[in-house]
């Protein structure tokens, strides 16, 4: 792995910051973001002012290169723009690294994009700066990141005073949670193991937990959680229920089905094999479903501030 960055950054003359690189590729600062294998994403920064470009650019890219170029997504931020894909492998990661920042960097100069100015302000760098943002690092003017990170920092702070409503965050995640019991219902209606509902239940749950008032902190997390988890577990109890229910009805038996349900777990062995088995995997799959959104809070929660910084 070493050996295989190593050889990039020569090639492309680029200097390292342990996985990742950064330097000047074809008359443009540019940087290439990578979290290791725990990471399933690879980031091509270019570190350009695009001014009134910008969405010219981005246009370009999300529409006439997305499918060429096989870019997953482009963000931008006020230190220029970041193509972002997939990473499958890192030998092969690297050869689509090297085909964007050779399209990317020929059409920003195609299109009279300086690349030779602060990524801030777009003025020219007579006066440079190491600085890294979003874990990218790259020059600029001193003042100029100063300034972005007194404002982020301000930003932060004002959300970090806001109040936070854990009674109305509920109930998002608890209408979150709900929308997951129906998929779920309606999934097994139709024969399946709803593996998707949980994960659509925690989305859900995580943005009106927001939207509601609530804090996107560790205890969003636990509670969003802990909803989906018992929400997915009593929508499948019901299903079942509803099976045996049905099955009384149609045999012309009367009585309570959740009784029913429990002398039958009791006695019948090839019954109770399947239900546990059912429930078994029900539960890996909401697991599953609530452990990547709980990644993706988790990487919301980090502070923009903490990937800022200037180096000697």
């Amino acid at each position: 792995m070493k050996k295989q960055l190593e050889q990039f950054a020569a090639e492309h003359t680029l200097s390292r910051n342990g996985n990742d690189m950064y330097g000047s590729y074809n008359g443009y600062q540019v940087s290439i973001r990578w979290g290791g294998w725990s990471s399933a994403s690879f980031y091509v920064g270019f570190h350009v002012n695009l001014g009134n470009k910008m969405n010219e650019v981005v246009n370009w890219l999300n529409v006439a290169q997305k499918k060429q170029l096989r870019i997953a997504n482009v963000t931008i931020d006020g230190s220029g723009f970041y193509c972002i894909f997939t990473n499958m492998t890192l030998g092969s990661s690297l050869k689509k690294a090297h085909e964007v920042l050779y399209a990317v960097t020929e059409y920003l100069k195609m299109q009279g994009i300086p690349g030779d100015v602060c990524p801030y302000c777009g003025q020219p760098l007579e006066e440079k700066k190491l600085v890294e943002d979003n874990y990218c690092l790259f020059y600029a003017h001193e003042a100029c990141f100063n300034s972005k990170l007194s404002q982020v920092e301000g930003v932060e702070s004002a959300e970090a005073s806001m109040p936070n409503n854990y009674l109305r965050g509920f109930l998002g995640a608890l209408i979150g949670g709900i929308v997951g019991m129906l998929i779920f219902w309606g999934l097994f209606q139709l024969g399946f193991l709803a593996s998707i509902s949980s994960l659509i239940g925690a989305v859900v749950g995580s943005l009106l937990y927001t939207k509601f008032g609530g804090k996107n902190n560790k205890m969003k997390i636990v509670i969003i959680a802990i909803v989906v988890f018992v929400l997915t577990a009593a929508a499948f109890f019901l299903c079942y229920l509803q099976v045996v229910s049905d099955a009384m009805a149609q045999a012309g038996v009367y009585g309570s089905a959740l009784e029913m349900l429990g002398y039958l777990l009791e006695t019948d062995q090839e019954i109770r094999a399947a239900f546990w088995g059912d429930f078994a995997m029900s539960i890996i799959f909401t697991v599953v479903g609530i452990v990547v959104v709980a990644m993706s809070m988790v990487r919301q929660q980090k502070k923009v501030s903490s990937g800022m910084k200037k180096h000697s």
